[in-house]
């Protein structure tokens, strides 16, 4: 698929063939597939140039920037894209700050973005731009293409993906602030309507959390993969998003939810983190996404709690009832199949069905005790439970384990 993109679209290319530090590494076994697609190294005549790197061990890398500086110079005059038009790029990052409101890093892909300029998204002026930032974090007065920048002067944070073209303002409508806020919120609480909906007709155990990020690629990258974190018994239920830090009616969303309180890269207000001791709702903070799906998973795994495993040891034939009273019964049974021992379960099985349940309490052979009666032997044994067992019954002795469930 990537090779026919780039086809399309006339572009010179370099492809970095990795991981050549592995024992199995074949470089050239890459190449033969690579040219079975019409992709021709140029040690073979071909015009791509392949570098072997591994990017583990930082082999090869400043050979592999060498090839890609001059196959920029090589073309030049194809690949460079033009300065003198209005910008359009795509949203990279998108987050709400405390003090400088709606902000997004856009990359600039053609024309220059400057200072002043519409900030026109989906044919929506979205405000205009008061400053700009680059990646050191130094204010800049116009991005060219291929430069990132950190604008402020949106008045709603745009999508991830989202395309910024300037252009289009002359034919841009003004947004409307307050309807396109209240349609992000109503999409939100669909959104986490229909994971709801979902997962109660599944009638899994869940794990309710509240999640706020810092910025908006955060939080889609987070909740990409909180969705992949169902299970067959246990799934993740999201009852809230967002951006910027914990407030007070998070917490208390949370709280009336059962909700646990994530937060990425982000802290509870004075008042919020005040809610969340009183209240005693589980916030925890992280800074990297992988933690964070740590602790979820090991949540999860805790709801599902223990399996119990039953274990057949023996099976024996009711030969004579000798008493019987309130929940207790003492028989004579012959053993057919392994060996009985004291305190193992009981399970009355009649006409192949089980008709009551209960626990050997005695063990006997003759008149005395026994540790142990083997296949073959004829016991006396005394067993407390419920449903009673008759001549010609079978009694199955079982055993049951407690297993931790673990997410497959």
């Amino acid at each position: 698929e990537a090779i026919n993109i780039i086809k399309a679209a006339k572009l010179p290319f370099v492809v970095a063939i990795n991981k050549i530090d592995k024992e199995d590494a074949n470089p050239d076994k890459v190449k033969t597939e690579l040219s079975q697609h019409g992709v021709q190294p140029e040690e073979w005549g071909g015009a791509v140039p392949m570098v072997p790197i591994s990017a583990r061990e930082k082999m090869n890398i400043d050979k592999l920037l060498d090839v890609l500086l001059l196959v920029a110079d090589l073309n030049a005059e194809t690949i460079r894209a033009p300065f003198d038009r209005p910008a359009i790029g795509t949203i990279i990052e998108s987050r709400v700050d405390k003090g400088a409101g709606p902000v997004a890093t856009v990359l600039v892909q053609a024309g220059t973005l400057q200072m002043g300029d519409s900030l026109v998204v989906n044919n929506e002026i979205y405000g205009k731009v008061r400053a700009m930032k680059d990646y050191r974090g130094s204010h800049v007065n116009e991005a060219t293409p291929s430069m990132p920048v950190r604008i402020m002067g949106f008045k709603v944070a745009p999508g991830v993906g989202d395309i910024l073209d300037v252009e289009q303002a002359a034919t841009a409508v003004a947004i409307d602030v307050k309807r396109k806020r209240t349609a992000q919120k109503g999409a939100e609480r669909a959104s986490v309507a229909a994971t709801t909906a979902t997962e109660t007709e599944e009638e899994k155990k869940q794990l309710t959390v509240f999640v706020k990020a810092d910025v908006l690629g955060s939080l889609e990258a987070i909740l990409g993969e909180l969705e992949k974190l169902q299970y067959a018994e246990a799934g993740v239920r999201v009852v809230g998003k967002g951006l910027g830090n914990i407030t007070d009616d998070d917490v208390r969303r949370a709280k009336a939810a059962g909700a646990v309180v994530l937060g990425f890269k982000v802290n509870p207000t004075p008042l919020a983190e005040a809610l969340i001791r009183d209240e005693d709702v589980t916030f925890n903070r992280y800074e990297v996404i992988y933690d964070l799906l740590i602790f979820v998973r090991g949540e999860l795994e805790r709801v599902l709690g223990v399996e119990k495993i039953a274990t057949n040891v023996a099976r024996g034939f009711v030969l004579k009832v000798f008493r019987t009273e309130k929940k207790t019964q003492t028989l004579g049974v012959r053993v057919e199949d392994g060996t009985i021992v004291p305190g193992l379960l009981v399970r009355v099985v009649r006409k192949g069905e089980t008709i009551g349940e209960g626990k050997l309490v005695s063990l006997q052979v003759g008149r005395s005790n026994a540790k142990s009666v083997p296949s073959g032997s004829e016991c006396g044994i005394g067993i407390h439970g419920h449903g009673e067992a008759a001549e010609r019954d079978w009694i199955e002795f079982y055993t049951v384990t407690e297993k931790k469930k673990t997410l497959e």
